[in-house]
């Protein structure tokens, strides 16, 4: 008898476990059956294409920017530098083209939001173009870049006629295959002395502010390759968003032109004085040299060409004059033993190619993580315009004659029926009625 109920409390115990996992494995098919979880699965696996990723990023920016007339919800890179800092040769090299959008002095007028999508079945480069303020005529898709270089010179022209700036971007998308996914914004240059051309320092902080204001942008920094105290941007950005400590340390900072400074910076100590500052002050730049032509005043078509062959070899040569340069401060230490080493946070951030890599891989991390959140933001705001559109419907359809007809006819049978019902003596429709239209009499 013992053996008999100590069995069945042994089947009851395991009867009890058995629900109870299922209820388990049940709770848990709920959850993964949730919006939620479908983000995040939905993230995972678009993360796990990078090109993909970048692809859809691109396509709900449009969206948002179109339709939403919202800014583009994930993270870009706002470049900011001074006139002749290199910004024209740093977009160049992030697109792989001469895509130029200077032309004439006009200038860059109003953020340029572009993202770089690669695509290794194209076999020329294929834009898409829009902008709020931009000719209508002028926007498209599967463009190319000579129509994508007339319509932003136009617009540009078109604003510098006017005096004016814009913080109304332009939205790029430029796929090919030898661009590396990207996310950036291009803003106008600020002119580093108030006695030449048009002071147009304020409209550039407007710009810079609004661009700013965008979910997630991180400031990417043209310096010069002079001293810290001697960085006119660094003092601009100051004044513009009140102060280093709202900047610095959440900020890219390129050093362009750094060709300017090799021969100053030759040795190791020399070079680890030089950035001193810098780093006392939480600046890291990246090194890079900008490739440049002998000469400029070349015809258009040649200008192009010549241009295209510099982008081409601008990496191997880059790399060559900073390994001549590293082997110049061995050298130097061979004559002074006691000569300092190249200082960790300089060497792992010279060259365009390791600063491009470091942007991209911040940028794919954040997008992969801010996936889940933009997804449930975009059900929402469907939700919401599916309710509103069902409204729209119904007053659509009660605006109809023949429908408001058709339903007056039936208000009016079904008033009529209550009315005769009442009379014969039914006492539910009688108490249906309003006690005002009630016989006090009866």
């Amino acid at each position: 008898m013992e053996v008999e109920r100590k069995k069945k409390r042994l089947e009851r115990r395991q009867q009890r476990q058995q629900k109870q996992l299922s209820g388990s494995q049940n709770e848990d098919a709920k959850q993964e059956d949730t919006p939620s979880a479908n983000d995040k699965k939905f993230a995972k696996l678009l993360s796990q294409n990078e090109d993909e990723l970048i692809n859809f990023v691109a396509r709900i920016n449009t969206l948002y920017q179109e339709k939403l007339c919202r800014p583009a919800p994930f993270m870009t890179f706002v470049i900011c530098g001074m006139q002749s800092s290199g910004k024209s040769t740093i977009m160049e090299r992030f697109m792989q083209s001469p895509l130029n959008i200077i032309q004439e002095g006009t200038g860059t007028r109003c953020p340029l939001d572009t993202t770089c999508i690669h695509d290794s079945s194209l076999k020329e480069p294929k834009c898409e173009l829009n902008g709020k303020e931009l000719d209508p005529t002028k926007c498209g898709q599967s463009l190319s870049t000579d129509e994508v270089f007339l319509a932003i010179t136009e617009h540009n022209r078109m604003l510098a006629n006017k005096d004016m700036f814009s913080t109304e971007s332009l939205n790029l998308v430029y796929r090919a295959k030898n661009v590396q996914n990207m996310r950036f914004v291009d803003t106008p240059g600020i002119i580093s002395n108030k006695s030449t051309g048009q002071d147009n320092r304020e409209d550039i902080k407007r710009i810079l502010r609004d661009t700013m204001k965008r979910p997630n942008s991180k400031l990417c920094v043209l310096v010069e390759p002079k001293e810290f105290s001697t960085n006119s941007i660094i003092d601009f950005c100051d004044d513009t968003f009140g102060g280093r400590s709202q900047w610095a340390r959440n900020s890219i900072v390129l050093m362009t032109k750094f060709d300017k400074q090799l021969e100053d910076a030759r040795s190791g100590s020399k070079a680890n004085n030089f950035f001193k500052e810098f780093h006392v002050n939480e600046l890291f730049p990246y090194l890079i040299i900008t490739p440049t032509l002998p000469k400029e005043d070349l015809a258009p078509e040649e200008l192009l060409s010549e241009r295209k062959k510099l982008l081409q070899s601008a990496t191997k040569n880059e790399m060559e004059r900073f390994e001549d340069w590293k082997i110049g401060h061995e050298r130097f230490r061979e004559i002074c033993p006691d000569d300092e080493i190249l200082h960790e946070d300089v060497r792992r951030r010279i060259g365009f190619t390791v600063a491009k890599d470091e942007m991209r891989n911040i940028m794919l991390m954040d997008t992969a993580q801010r996936l889940p959140e933009v997804l449930r933001s975009l059900r929402e705001d469907l939700t919401e315009c599916q309710n509103e559109l069902d409204k729209l419907h119904e007053k659509k359809r009660l605006m109809d004659p023949k429908e408001v007809k058709l339903m007056v006819g039936v208000a009016l049978h079904e008033i009529c029926k209550r009315i005769c019902d009442y009379l014969d003596g039914d006492l539910e429709t009688a108490s249906k009625f309003p006690e005002s239209l009630k016989d006090r009499g009866t």
